[in-house]
This record gives C-alpha cells, sequence and structure tokens, in this order.
C-alpha cells in the first residue's frame, strides 16, 4: 500500500485527536503532575485554526485509506528583543503516528513533508519541543539530523 501525505479534512479530526491521544496518554504516564488523560486532546477549535491558513498546516500520513499519522505546523517569528535576530521558523506543534503503524518510515515521510512545507515558506528552521523522558521521540529526531538548541529545567517546590 501506497503513502500518501496531505493535508488534513475536517473529516479527520477524529482520527487525527486518537492518534495524538496515544502520545498524550504516553506524556500523562510519565509526567502525571504535567500531563492530563483527555479524550479530545486537539479541541476542534485549535484543529479548524490550521484549515486553509497560509501560515498554518495539519498533515496526515494515509494508508490503505487510513489516517496513521499527523504532523500539525505553524509558522512563528521570533521574539522582538534586540538581542535576537529577527527570523521566521516553522514549529512542529505534533508529530505523532499511530502506534499500529510505527517503525514503517511513516514519521520519517511526515518530517519531511514539514521540512518541505517549511522551506516553501521560507522559515529560516524547523522547531519543536521534546520531553526528556521520551527518548525514543530525541532519538528519531537526532536520526533526521535535529539538534538540542536549548533546554528547559525546573526545580519542583511542591514537597
Amino acid at each position: 500500500m501506497d503513502l500518501i501525505i496531505r493535508r488534513a479534512r475536517s473529516e479527520d479530526y477524529e482520527a487525527v485527536n486518537a492518534i495524538i491521544r496515544f502520545g498524550q496518554e504516553e506524556h500523562a504516564a510519565a509526567l502525571p503532575e504535567r500531563f492530563a488523560r483527555l479524550d479530545r486532546v486537539v479541541a476542534m477549535g485549535w484543529y479548524r485554526s490550521f484549515s486553509d491558513q497560509q501560515n498554518k498546516v495539519i498533515l496526515v500520513a494515509e494508508k490503505g485509506g487510513q489516517v496513521v499519522g499527523v504532523a500539525m505546523l505553524e509558522l512563528k517569528k521570533s521574539p522582538a528583543y534586540e538581542a535576537l535576530i529577527p527570523r521566521i521558523y516553522a514549529y512542529l506543534n505534533e508529530l505523532a503516528v499511530s502506534p499500529d503503524a510505527q517503525r514503517q518510515g511513516i514519521g520519517r515521510a511526515l518530517y519531511m513533508a514539514s521540512v518541505d512545507w517549511a522551506r516553501q515558506r521560507s522559515a529560516a528552521s524547523l522547531e519543536l519541543n521534546v520531553w526528556e523522558f521520551n527518548e525514543r521521540a530525541i532519538a528519531f529526531y537526532q536520526s533526521l539530523g535535529m539538534t538540542t538548541l536549548n533546554r528547559t529545567m525546573t526545580n519542583d517546590l511542591t514537597y
């Protein structure tokens, strides 16, 4: 079966939510003090905000007529601080593949389609956040040539 990468449609909403929910569950298990367990991870209003816009897109991977992966991207501008060089970059909000479709090149195909989308809009870079516990995701992104740019650190003060 051929893999198709295309823009998401309104009828893909449930499938997109189901795929992203797997990742949400993984995050909630690893960091229950940070991530909630939700039936709907992607609010309909946020999903709709990505449709028909030049600066936002939801890409889906379809295999055998089934949505098996999703990437949600948007263009952003660097903060307006004198110490920072003004630039536009693409931010990858989500990249997720259905568990039964992983390790088949679908994530890589979605990532490459994301890079293409960003380049078509003259983005200076493609950026994302990944949580430290998620070693598989870190290894995946590193295999695609991504490097760590900065690190958010914390000190739990609740106990």
